[in-house]
């Protein structure tokens, strides 16, 4: 009898380029959890340490120097990676999304900037505009990349 009809469970061994792919977003996803977790245990004994993430409220110096550090060569190590995994099907997809990503910034914050100037908003908060743009970001990159 032959086994022709049946799907084989064997798995192709992964390319070099989806290997780094996958140590580019691993890379990103677990110093991104380092920090997190590392900015909740820093956090001095008070009610809001579970907010930590989305508080303006004061950081230990040795948390913002290290963590400074660790995001910019995390990212730097990371997105070089990432981009010499890519094709030019998700090249394309990530320069849109992050020029649209952009978009929000160069619109919003100028906007936001004159109304605080006269006192019809509160002061621009940088990191808002920044998960704003992110969030953007990813809902264009998922769509150009899946659709």
């Amino acid at each position: 009898m032959s086994d022709t009809g049946k799907m084989s469970k064997t798995r192709r061994p992964m390319s070099p380029r989806r290997k780094r792919y996958w140590t580019a977003l691993g890379i990103a996803a677990v110093l991104g959890g380092i920090l997190g977790a590392w900015l909740q245990v820093d956090q001095p004994g008070n009610s809001t340490a579970g907010l930590a993430l989305i508080t303006n409220g004061p950081l230990t110096a040795n948390f913002a120097i290290g963590a400074s550090i660790l995001w910019l060569v995390g990212m730097l190590v990371s997105m070089a990676i990432y981009h010499r995994s890519i094709d030019d099907h998700e090249e394309r997809a990530w320069l849109w999304a992050g020029t649209a990503g952009w978009y929000v910034v160069m619109f919003a914050a100028p906007v936001w900037w004159v109304l605080h100037r006269a006192s019809l908003a509160p002061p621009a908060d940088a990191m808002l505009l920044f998960v704003a743009s992110l969030i953007v970001n990813g809902v264009v990159w998922l769509w150009l990349k899946y659709r």
